[in-house]
């Protein structure tokens, strides 16, 4: 891969960062590793404790939600001289320099950093050398390149950057394939015969389950009346005449001839279409298939998106653990208890899409966005789900972005903003814009041109939504 000045300069960050692991490491120094709690954070803070551990040193691994004061505070009751944040950090570190006073502090994340630099902060970021944190590699990538220049053993942590970055949703692209610094992990993976890659349906189950059930579990994209309705996706394969089953046997997406698959994308291409969904959302459900050779057959963690899907559901069905430890390679009960949230938070999901569909006045078109206003319908934790299913299921217009709103428990107020790639390509910036309508307005906010999300006191709703649309007017 030819690299330019960017891709050299954010490698030799990552040399700097794994020599600063390495050097506490052989301290026999205690090392704690914050994480964030989505599937990107997960499998980051995972690759770097493996390392830790495959070195012999002494860490702790914790999944936080945020860094405010509350958690800061809870971080300095955990004593070392060195704290590292994976996946979280580059857009909190004003609150981070407090730490700094006390105790070095290295910090790998792919968000939208604050312009801050201080004594005792490394901060490695590809934002901060050119580098689309978007879409070209996710926070478990940039975690993975420093754990491989701690040991080339490491290389075999390719596919849990994979999942992250496909947790990420940064596939995100017309053919949905990881791209850049993301697909050279892909190849490093492939070389070291760890995964195979194809292109296909892309329905959730596609070697596991039966297709009715694959097809009615698919959430990415959210299909109106057929995601979540077992028995309505059972008679839509009957009505297009494909057996179901090879004797006694279910059969499988994987099991179906070129035909049969073109067959059920036609159909669902005419029924989509119908409920207005654009070509580009039609078009989510074929692209590359991402199967790591070395997970068990006929286990989700075969299929990089369904290895993803499980950890987003640990996470946001409030198991964070379950996921950091099946990325540390538990599998049995573990597996089994995964599988069982991943069925629990599908169902919570679809029920608070229909509730959001059917009571009035949530979801409001603006000149500019869409509004959704998810009070005592969403929970804090679903708020983003619900955000990215919303902006892909193509019932709204994508030429506008998606700001939905939800209460928290500690009385403030969480907001998630969705962006498509085609308004990021003319210039719209959701991550700065979240962040900048917040810190208006005394909240705190930041993330990705194409996905983010803020804090904002309770009360200043209205005030923070007239501010993020006086601003995408600006851009846009």
């Amino acid at each position: 891969m030819v690299m330019g000045k960017s891709e050299k300069d954010f490698f030799e960050s990552c040399k700097i960062a794994a020599e600063e692991i390495l050097n506490h490491v052989k301290k026999e120094e205690f090392i704690p590793i914050f994480s964030h709690n989505d599937p990107d954070g997960v499998a980051a803070g995972a690759i770097l404790a493996k390392a830790v551990y495959r070195l012999g040193g002494n860490f702790l691994l914790r999944i936080i939600e945020r860094l405010d004061e509350v958690t800061i505070n809870e971080i300095e009751k955990i004593h070392s001289n060195f704290y590292v944040f994976a996946e979280i950090g580059s857009g909190y570190l004003d609150v981070l320099r407090k730490l700094s006073e006390k105790a070095k502090i290295l910090v790998l994340d792919h968000h939208r950093p604050l312009e801050l630099s201080y004594p005792n902060l490394i901060h490695v970021n590809p934002m901060l050398h050119g580098i689309d944190g978007a879409i070209e590699i996710s926070g478990s990538g940039v975690c993975y390149f420093v754990a491989k220049e701690m040991d080339e053993k490491n290389l075999d942590q390719s596919c849990l950057a994979i999942v992250g970055a496909l947790g990420d949703l940064q596939d995100k692209t017309k053919n949905r394939c990881l791209q850049s610094l993301n697909k050279q992990i892909v190849e490093e993976a492939k070389n070291k015969g760890l995964i195979e890659v194809t292109e296909d349906l892309l329905f959730y189950g596609r070697e596991t389950r039966p297709i009715h059930k694959a097809i009615s579990t698919t959430m990415n994209p959210f299909i109106p009346g057929l995601s979540g309705e077992e028995d309505k996706c059972l008679g839509f394969v009957v009505n297009l005449g494909i057996p179901l089953k090879d004797g006694d046997r279910w059969r499988s997406i994987s099991d179906l001839t070129q035909e049969e698959k073109q067959k059920i994308f036609s159909q669902l291409t005419i029924y989509l279409s119908s409920k207005g969904f654009s070509e580009e959302s039609i078009f989510q459900l074929v692209g590359c298939v991402y199967t790591f050779l070395e997970e068990d057959k006929w286990t989700p963690l075969r299929d990089g998106r369904e290895f993803a899907s499980l950890l987003n559901a640990c996470v946001k069905m409030g198991k964070p653990g379950i996921a950091a430890s099946l990325c540390l390679g538990s599998r049995g009960e573990t597996l089994d208890e995964a599988q069982n949230l991943l069925n629990e938070y599908r169902k919570t999901i679809g029920q608070c899409i229909s509730l959001l569909m059917e009571t009035p006045k949530t979801i409001v078109e603006h000149e500019k966005m869409y509004v959704v206003r998810c009070y005592n319908i969403v929970d804090e934790k679903m708020l983003s789900p619900i955000a990215t299913i919303l902006s892909i299921s193509g019932g709204l217009n994508p030429n506008k972005p998606i700001i939905a709103l939800t209460n928290m428990k500690d009385g403030r107020i969480k907001v998630s903003a969705r962006a498509s790639q085609t308004l990021t390509d003319k210039g719209l910036n959701i991550g700065l814009i979240m962040q900048t309508a917040a810190e208006k307005i005394g909240g705190k906010g930041g993330g990705h041109s194409v996905a983010a999300g803020a804090t904002i006191p309770h009360g200043k709703e209205e005030e923070f939504i007239h501010f993020v649309e006086q601003m995408i007017k600006e851009t846009i």
